[in-house]
């Protein structure tokens, strides 16, 4: 079942064209890690996914249903002539809460404890009871390692338990795929592998994610696919085996001479 999927899609800053028609279908279950240079435009795919970045072309399908309300020339011409009816306009926030995303830098509210992280927005937006947020909170922070941390601060944990933490207010909302952008870049070496942990168990549980990393060997472990993105497109795609022992691209090629 696609659960994703994205048809040429064009992304620009100014004059920096960042996406140049990327094109590329997320199956429902699948793990696909992203990995490529800065600047090569997988982080922009990625905030693309939930339209946290807007493509200026190209269109995006979220379980079946267009999400950037794009329109390509033909479209626009067949609506003009009333060939085509005018499409009904989406409401992304509820697509987004079916799209967990973990960024670099935590993202947890310092003024909160642990608990109320988790337990906000699922009361706010999926309208659960005290009891219901709570009872959660208490099962994916034990799920997670934090179940002792319930009561504590952000300010008291470290690096790695604040991403856990992020990981876990992501869950709260119930989505049906994980996006990761870069979920370890921002910790201290020796923090990197209990996020990462972390993110093994979510995927062995069969939930759709997505994941730019830097992490080559954990890129190489979980995920059924990798995409290699520089130059503002997919120039390779492929099952790891074969795409780290066997790369097809001069330029994924050379990536991989010289990070591994």
């Amino acid at each position: 079942m696609e659960m994703i999927k994205t048809v040429d899609l064009h992304k620009s800053f100014g004059d920096l064209h960042v996406l140049t028609g990327v094109s590329e279908t997320i199956h429902k279950g699948e793990c696909v890690s992203i990995i490529g240079p800065s600047g090569g435009g997988k982080s922009t795919f990625l905030r693309c996914l939930n339209l946290l970045e807007k493509p200026e072309s190209g269109k995006i399908y979220f379980e079946g249903t267009e999400i950037t309300g794009n329109l390509t020339k033909e479209e626009r011409k067949a609506i003009k002539t009333g060939a085509m009816p005018k499409p009904e306009k989406v409401n992304i926030d509820l697509h987004r809460q079916k799209m967990g995303m973990v960024f670099q830098n935590f993202n947890v509210f310092p003024h909160l404890t642990v608990e109320q992280n988790v337990t906000i927005a699922p009361k706010m937006l999926l309208h659960k009871s005290n009891a219901e947020a709570s009872e959660m909170a208490k099962e994916l922070l034990n799920r997670v390692g934090l179940i002792g941390k319930i009561n504590e601060m952000p300010g008291n944990l470290s690096g790695g338990q604040k991403q856990r933490l992020a990981i876990v207010r992501a869950l709260a909302m119930e989505p049906e795929v994980m996006l990761f952008d870069e979920p370890t870049s921002a910790l201290d070496p020796e923090m990197v592998g209990e996020v990462l942990d972390v993110i093994k168990g979510l995927v062995a549980t069969g939930m759709t994610s997505v994941i730019v990393t830097h992490e080559m060997n954990f890129a190489r472990e979980v995920s059924d696919r990798v995409l290699f993105i520089a130059e503002g497109n997919i120039l390779e795609n492929a099952k790891p085996d074969e795409f780290f022992s066997h790369p097809n691209h001069p330029r994924l090629q050379e990536f991989l001479s010289k990070v591994l």
